[in-house]
């Protein structure tokens, strides 16, 4: 340990004096404004998922209101839950498995199913529950509830709870005069020295030119700035330079597809309807594609928010506004429910909870089944503002015809109905025709013709949209929540604390959400502007100002710039609603330009998470930025922008975690897969690892801010990512065409793509010494062949038909053959691999009977089984030949005959070893097969045949889990040795130029510096 050095007394009073303020202020500054947020996000999700099941499927029998409470369980608290009934505790937070209430509600005990004489909880809601426990079942502090008439046992909404800040009207206040020798006169930067000199706190200067270029492309295009776009910054002497930049980086195409994304994570984007079956939402795609148009084109956020609301009602509809309403379809929508009813309210509860977190920052849904427990919204104001919404249809399975109830033609009104007017004549004449005619085969070719018509669809572009009902049904109060449980009717209104300012739906049924379109951007409104800038102001600085973006209530944290926050939500409404006008306010701030180190000992101590915003935050970039960062340096991001989408290319163990192995997947061309992330198909139970580990959203519900965890497997997909070694090959293929074939020239470029930097003279001596090490390396593994499976257990039969021999089970190409091995018969259009057939590969340039294989063997430590096989051809994609399985998993090796159909000869207990090369001897002679292994002198396996397969035939591999290798393989056979061909000296041969071995062995450790580059925190971190 170091000797701690001795502080002087001023340093040691100053030190004292910092302890002094952050003790003071720490308790008003949390030192995560994040937690804050993650416990509103749960209470939030409490009330709207597990409350109202609880409520509705358990209280008759488990509350404190139950007329007889069964097995003194109580479901009412979490206390009771806790404490649970006769059989001990009901739930275990933090584990779902352990907890009976979770067994109960899954039917995973025959003697305890749950709900009790009660229809069986949907897929959505138990998977719900298990979610809630598996959090820590978050339960918020006021746990009252409505009673079982309806009445509220809740506070009603106090004068202190409406003068809650966020439900106050906005007021525009003067901006701070700036202090004498102040460095900027900027209005932001006025607000912000306030609060610091309040709290005897210094700033950061300036960042770097360097730092700054970086923040302002990744944070506003998603992009690394080009070494060509840093230079020209760089070398511009001009005042305005910085101003320049910013316009220009503003106006890129790639600002809309940043920043839309963004807003699909509050508008809960996804392209499926999710639970089991999670087919495919039609369409979908055209909302993604508006909101980056509407971004780019800095739409007006009023008329942004109008068109969501009633873009196909407003004075001046256009097809962008119908397209917007697709908002309202985006939610989580079970396609079979058992209670259509039910699903009914479940999708305008999403409609609205979703509406209200994105665009009102409060959680109304919480007022669902009884009043709001913390805000002061009704349960009545929950039904007034829902019947705003009974006007639209409920959805229903893609049907493109004009009477559709959520998609919409994209053409003119007129055209529509001239189209329609020609069917109806069309029909009518072949009626008119159907009835004078009398031969039978008249009658049937007019018939075939009739249906055909009135089947056919009309020829438009469609989009996924609301769509109303003439007659809306009435709106009641739902007691409990509980559609048999109606209470009063309600007509369409505003919440009280918040609509005093305007008319309570008073317009025709047609208009219903015009008006609630309009009450939502009234300039009056408290709360619209207000959430909007704070989400602005988030994704600049990594919190907001107020941290809880989807709950400005009281579970919600308050603002920490309070005056700031209000001038720029009037500034906001003053300038025509544009969020790049505020956003080029941020952006030329001094608080935004600000360094981030964290030297300042005193404001370390006062404000550690940096909330009075004395420093800019380091931040890593999202999982999408990361990918498009390693497409754009690697050269092969494609910028071709919207449409249906690209598949990524998802290994067979991601979609064997789905209940339909490979539903509406596609497989891609390398173009496609290139495109931003952005753009990848969005299907919500099929998550993209690269995404998904690093914090890609939730798409069930809005996220207003991602959760940013920091985890081992981060780590390691970031080193083995098939995607990621990819774009470091490419990234290497540029250096070359682009430097030139000079060690330190390449460096030099790698670095500043990757870094927009030069390295240094202890990092060129780092990479030199990396890629000689690396090239000795790969030098000696000329002759390695990999053997990497990919396939899933089961596919959708149309996917697997999709698919190649060679996807299934991916290794070298020259002189071998793929084929798929045995699936079962397809049940409900599913079918299963025969595990012991798998897919496998045959060695063509040598057919054999007697003979010697000797080679060295690799093994992933995950692996499940690898083969060897002889004597092997294929016979209608199976294997017809023997066998030898190396089982890892069972610890065993086996011989096996497949003759087609599976004998097992011999099977063995034997310790296969794992990561760790060991050698395998297999000789074959007439009827007698041996196998050694790990250089033991005698054989595992000695086995004579009875009936034995003589006919001649390949060496092949069958691989199922992970990779395996082979090095070194030798067949022996007919007095001649044959090395195996495919290998990666084989490779070099065969590659773009027929390049050397030791160019190519040059090549790859190249590839493994660039490797490194994109593993650097330097390449994924801002500043």
């Amino acid at each position: 340990m170091l000797p701690r050095r001795r502080l002087s007394p001023h340093a040691q009073a100053n030190r004292m004096g910092c302890w002094l303020i952050g003790a003071i202020l720490l308790p008003l500054y949390p030192l995560e404004a994040r937690a804050d947020s993650e416990r509103a996000a749960a209470i939030a999700f409490f009330e709207s998922k597990i409350r109202p099941v609880l409520v509705e499927s358990c209280f008759d029998c488990h509350s404190q209101g139950a007329k007889e409470l069964r097995g003194g369980l109580k479901v009412d608290s979490l206390e009771g839950l806790l404490q649970g009934g006769t059989r001990g505790p009901a739930i275990v937070p933090g584990h779902p498995d352990q907890s009976p209430l979770i067994t109960a509600i899954r039917h995973g005990d025959p003697d305890l199913k749950m709900p009790w004489k009660r229809p069986r909880l949907s897929p959505g809601q138990v998977s719900d529950l298990t979610a809630w426990v598996r959090a820590g079942a978050v339960w918020p502090s006021k746990p009252e509830v409505s009673s079982g008439s309806g009445a509220s046992v809740s506070p009603s909404i106090s004068t202190a709870n409406s003068a809650h800040w966020a439900f106050l009207p906005v007021r525009r206040p003067s901006v701070p005069q700036s202090r004498p020798g102040a460095s900027s006169s900027h209005p932001i930067d006025a607000f912000v020295h306030e609060r610091l000199a309040q709290n005897n706190l210094q700033p950061n200067g300036p960042a770097g030119r360097r730092e700054l270029v970086r923040r302002l492309f990744f944070g506003i295009t998603g992009l690394p700035p080009a070494p060509e776009e840093m230079a020209a910054f760089l070398e511009d002497p001009r005042s305005d330079a910085w101003v320049r930049l910013v316009d220009r980086v503003l106006a890129s195409p790639a600002y809309g597809e940043r920043w839309g994304r963004h807003w699909l994570d509050v508008a809960r984007f996804a392209q499926s309807n999710g639970y089991e079956r999670d087919g495919e939402k039609p369409l979908a795609w055209r909302y993604r594609d508006y909101v980056i148009k509407a971004f780019n084109d800095d739409k007006p956020f009023d008329r942004f928010a109008r068109e969501h609301i009633a873009g196909d009602l407003l004075e001046d509809p256009t097809f962008e506004s119908v397209i917007a309403t697709g908002f309202q379809r985006l939610g989580v929508w079970d396609d079979e429910p058992d209670d259509k009813q039910q699903a009914e309210f479940e999708e305008l509860d999403d409609m609205l909870s979703t509406t209200g977190a994105a665009f009102l920052g409060v959680t109304i849904g919480c007022a669902r089944c009884h009043d709001h427990k913390l805000d002061p919204f009704t349960q009545k104001d929950y039904y007034q503002l829902l019947a705003f919404f009974r006007q639209v249809r409920p959805s229903e399975n893609a049907k493109y015809i004009l009477d559709s109830a959520n998609y919409v033609p994209l053409e003119p009104p007129a055209k529509v109905r001239a189209w329609a007017d020609r069917q109806a004549a069309d029909i009518a004449a072949l009626e008119y025709e159907l009835k004078v005619v009398s031969v039978p085969e008249q009658k049937k070719r007019i018939e075939d013709q009739l249906k055909q018509k009135r089947e056919s669809s009309p020829p438009f572009e469609w989009a996924l949209a609301a769509r109303e009902r003439t007659n809306p049904p009435p709106s009641h109060i739902l007691v409990r929540g509980r559609l048999s449980t109606p209470g009063a009717q309600v007509q369409p209104g505003f919440p009280s604390v918040l609509g005093i300012f305007g008319p309570a739906g008073t317009s025709s049924n047609a208009l219903r959400r015009v008006d609630f379109a309009d009450w939502l951007v009234d300039r009056r409104h408290p709360l619209t502007a207000r959430v909007m800038v704070n989400r602005l102001w988030r994704h600049h600085f990594g919190q907001g100002l107020v941290a809880t973006t989807t709950d400005f209530g009281k579970a919600g944290t308050p603002p920490t710039h309070p005056e700031l926050l209000d001038w720029l939500a009037s500034e906001f409404i003053d300038t025509g609603w544009s969020l790049k006008h505020l956003q080029r306010l941020i952006l030329t701030s001094e608080t935004y330009r600000r360094s981030s180190a964290a030297h300042h000992a005193c404001a370390e101590t006062v404000d550690p998470a940096n909330r009075l915003l004395w420093r800019h935050s380091v931040r890593r970039v999202e999982a999408e930025v990361m990918r498009d960062a390693m497409l754009a340096v690697s050269g092969m991001l494609n910028r071709w922008p919207g449409g249906r989408g690209f598949f990524p290319d998802l290994a067979g163990e991601v979609h064997a975690g789905t209940s339909r192995p490979g539903q509406d997947w596609e497989k891609m061309p390398e173009a496609q897969l290139s495109r931003r992330s952005v753009y990848a198909y969005a299907r919500r139970t099929t998550a993209v690892p690269a995404l998904e580990v690093f914090d890609y959203n939730n798409n069930t519900s809005p996220m207003g801010e991602r959760p940013v965890t920091t985890v081992a497997p981060q780590a390691l997909l970031l080193l083995n990512d098939p995607f990621v070694h990819r774009q470091a090959s490419m990234f290497a293929r540029r250096l070359e065409k682009e430097a030139g074939p000079a060690f330190e020239a390449q460096i030099r470029r790698g670095y500043a793509l990757a870094l927009s930097r030069q390295p240094d003279a202890r990092e060129l001596a780092e990479a030199r010494d990396l890629v000689e090490k690396q090239t000795s390396a790969f030098l000696d593994m000329d002759q390695r062949l990999d053997f990497k499976p990919d396939a899933s257990s089961s596919f959708l039969s149309g996917f697997l038909n999709r698919l190649r021999a060679e996807d299934l089970l991916i290794g070298p190409r020259r002189g071998w053959s793929y084929h798929r091995g045995v699936w079962s018969k397809a049940y409900e259009g599913i079918r299963t691999v025969e595990r012991v057939q798998a897919p496998f590969a045959l060695y063509e340039g040598l057919h054999f009977r007697d003979g010697t294989v000797e080679t060295r063997l690799n093994l992933d430590r995950s692996t499940d089984f690898f083969s060897l096989l002889l004597r092997s051809v294929s016979r209608d994609d199976a294997q017809i030949g023997y066998e030898f399985s190396l089982e890892a998993r069972a610890g065993k090796v086996s011989l096996r005959k497949h003759n087609p159909s599976v004998e097992t000869l011999a099977e063995r207990t034997w310790p296969i070893p794992l990561h760790t090369t060991f050698t395998a001897r297999i000789e074959a002679e007439g009827p007698r097969l041996r196998l050694w292994l790990n250089g033991d002198p005698h054989p595992v396996i000695d086995v004579t045949d009875a009936n034995p397969r003589l006919e001649s035939g390949s060496f092949g591999v069958r691989a199922w889990g992970s990779p395996g290798r082979l090095d070194r393989a030798r067949i022996s056979a007919a007095g001649q040795t044959h090395a195996l061909p495919g290998g990666w000296r084989d490779q070099a041969a065969a590659s773009e130029g027929n390049v050397s071995f030791e160019r190519w062995a040059r090549a790859k450790a190249l590839e493994a510096f660039c490797l490194l580059l994109l593993n650097l925190n330097e390449f994924v971190y801002v500043d």
